[in-house]
């Protein structure tokens, strides 16, 4: 029998799968303690353990009521253990009474730590397999029964079930781990494409474009040396045009350097279009640039084309000390690279030769587009970007026709610019475009304003008056804030729009009007409509043709120009010159969420041109993305914010008005102006 155990125990398969499960020499689990507990208290015996048995030992997983000192140690030999009968028979194995089994009554165990009674079930694999054992212990005599037997399958299945878990997890974590690593290597790889996609985008000169690039390839491609050449047809050579080394070598091809196509490696790819990998540079077939690389010590490179639209400008080149050191992937990955640089290369010259064209003319670009704006069909309507365009372009085709206009978009929007710019373009552009604020009216007074009243209509009406449709006859009525206009008024408006008549307030003579009507609001008026606070018919009539303002933070690309605009305006108009708006304060501006839309970013800069120095624009306390999250502060007039800095500029002077180190010099102002604002805001010094 003993050689039958020996031959289960060290059954090779057996401790692989043993090996697999990675629980040996592991700490305690809960898992596997609640069931040692569990099987403890069912069966009354004192200790209860779960068992892997390896080679030459046994360990135990978990010991519930094992004394020391094997609580201590968590494992013991093979040779006085019980559960070598379990795993070697790998069926269940019962002992009532240890002291009247000759096969095991001098065992130390028995004598000396007092283990009298034993009963164990293996822990087979689906394999057929016992890796150990579930059991129990008793130190007196214990008689076990079948429904003891029974308890410890039980047992046994559930220690089992645990065991397979927890090596399907650890496979499934080694699979996910393989995969991760491949998906980042992977996403490393693109990523390296996308960088050096910006850098042929971003670069405008050779030594950041081959810098950037070399920067990102090293991350998948490691090497020692990076090379672009450039051939020159008209000598039929080859010059470098860049290097790039981790650790500076000695001078191998040192930049500038020019080469015969003949015999060399960049030649050999030139001629053929397809890329050159050299595993070994001692090997043949050898070119004439090989023994140089040796003797410095790059051993393998690679040499790939740099291709546009079929003609080869050059080649990048990367070697390394290693020999072998790229395969397939990093030579699909270089020839990828170089087919990117290859395209910044070819316009490299271009960009060149137009920067100082660029910058010589860029003062004067910003002029011109100011002055050509505001000489533009749309006045001061000022947008390029492609949701504004599209607004415009719809603000073209209704413009030409009589149609009813809904204008709609967040507040500060510019929705009154664009309704004026539609009777600009309309018809009736001679004639009169009138305005009524639906919103600022008192909604006993609007009714009034709209259709005019008769004389002794109503307390107060000692005259006839005209009202705004009157007004507007044949021309262009425009209702801002339609949305809060009264619903008792809504079916008089809707009757004027259906059949352009109405009567004064305290009349009976019916006055027949040709209006053009375009209405704005910021307002959802369909959602006011399913509330009833806005006539479905009405709505329907006024939305014929519907333009909908994208908000600022929709259209970020024309906040420089919107900046520069206003930023010109103000300063125009305070006489107060502050140059241009620097790259910094752009990229702040353009940052901002802008809830307050075209308005908010106008008071900004307004604000910003009062309080810069002369010469010089200053944002100050620019708006920040989070702005609006926080608790608001409340609104300030313009008046108080130059009332307050002047203040401060003059405490922090001593309250001195002129000379060097005067209030008016840092503010930018004579003298004779400074005294003037102080008088206008009631500026005086606290004595």
């Amino acid at each position: 029998m003993t050689a039958e155990f020996d031959e289960v125990l060290q059954n090779e398969a057996r401790l692989e799968a043993l090996r697999r499960t990675a629980l040996i020499d592991t700490p305690p689990e809960e898992a596997f303690d609640r069931l040692t507990r569990m099987a403890a208290a069912v069966l009354r015996v004192p200790v209860a353990l779960v068992t892997l048995v390896d080679r030459d030992r046994q360990f135990f997983k978990s010991d519930c009521g094992l004394g020391e000192p094997l609580a201590n140690w968590r494992s013991n030999p093979l040779t006085y253990s019980f559960c070598k009968f379990t795993v070697g028979l790998q069926e269940p194995f019962v002992i009532s009474d240890a002291r009247q089994d000759p096969r095991v009554a001098r065992w130390p165990t028995v004598i000396d730590l007092g283990v009298i009674a034993y009963a164990g079930v293996p822990l087979m694999n689906a394999d057929g397999h016992a890796l150990g054992t579930f059991c129990v212990v008793d130190t007196e005599p214990h008689a076990w029964t079948e429904e003891d037997v029974s308890v410890l399958r039980v047992m046994a299945k559930c220690t089992m079930a645990e065991i397979e878990l927890r090596c399907l997890a650890s496979n499934l974590q080694s699979l996910v781990d393989a995969r991760t690593a491949a998906l980042k290597a992977s996403e490393e790889r693109q990523r390296v494409l996308l960088d050096v996609n910006n850098a042929t985008v971003t670069c405008r000169d050779r030594d950041s474009l081959f810098s950037a690039v070399a920067a990102a390839l090293a991350r998948v491609a490691p090497f020692d040396r990076a090379s672009l050449t450039i051939y020159d047809p008209v000598k039929d050579v080859f010059k470098v045009l860049g290097v790039a080394e981790p650790v500076p070598l000695p001078s191998v091809i040192p930049f500038g350097m020019e080469w015969p196509r003949q015999g060399t490696r960049t030649g050999w790819v030139f001629e053929h279009g397809v890329p050159l990998v050299t595993t070994d540079h001692r090997d043949p077939p050898s070119f004439d640039e090989h023994p140089i690389l040796v003797q410095k010590g790059l051993l393998s490179a690679v040499t790939a084309p740099l291709t546009v639209k079929g003609k080869i400008l050059g080649t990048m080149n990367v070697a390394s000390r290693r020999v072998a050191q790229y395969g397939a992937e990093e030579v699909s990955l270089i020839a990828g690279v170089a087919e990117q640089v290859a395209l910044a290369i070819e316009n490299l010259l271009a960009y060149e030769e137009i920067a100082a064209l660029k910058a010589r003319l860029e003062q004067e670009n910003l002029y011109l587009q100011e002055e050509v704006r505001s000489e533009a069909a749309f006045g001061d309507v000022i947008g390029e970007s492609p949701a504004f365009l599209s607004v415009l372009a719809d603000v073209r085709k209704v413009a030409a026709t009589d149609s009813t206009v809904l204008v709609t978009g967040e507040t500060g929007t510019g929705k009154e610019l664009i309704v004026r710019a539609i009777h600009a373009m309309s018809l009736r552009k001679d004639k009169l475009l009138v305005k009524v604020n639906c919103a600022a009216l008192p909604a006993g007074v609007i009714e009034s304003e709209l259709f005019g009243h008769e004389k002794g209509a109503f307390t107060g009406a000692l005259a006839r008056k005209v009202g705004r449709f009157e007004l507007a006859h044949r021309g262009t009525l425009f209702l801002d804030e339609v949305g809060d206009l009264p619903l008792e008024l809504q079916g008089k408006l809707l009757r004027v729009l259906q059949e352009g008549e109405f009567e004064r307030v305290g009349g009976t003579q019916t006055i027949q009007v040709d209006v053009r009507l375009i209405a704005a609001t910021n307002r959802d008026l369909q959602r006011a409509v399913g509330e009833e606070r806005f006539r479905a018919d009405l709505f329907y009539r006024l939305n014929v043709f519907p333009l909908v303002l994208p908000p600022l933070r929709k259209r970020p690309e024309d906040i420089p120009r919107l900046a520069r605009h206003f930023a010109m305006d103000f300063a125009s108009k305070m006489g107060k010159p502050v140059g241009a708006l620097t790259a910094d304060v752009l990229e702040k501006l353009t940052a901002y969420s802008w809830p307050g839309n075209v308005r908010e970013l106008q008071n900004v800069i307004e604000r910003a041109v009062i309080l810069s120095p002369r010469g010089r624009f200053v944002l100050g306390d620019a708006p920040s993305s989070s702005a609006g999250g926080g608790p608001k502060k409340a609104a300030r007039s313009l008046e108080e914010v130059e009332r307050q800095h002047i203040a401060a500029v003059l405490e922090e002077t001593g309250w001195r008005v002129s000379g060097d180190r005067g209030a008016a010099r840092i503010l930018g102002l004579k003298r004779t102006t400074l005294e003037a604002r102080l008088k206008k805001l009631g500026i005086h010094r606290r004595t």
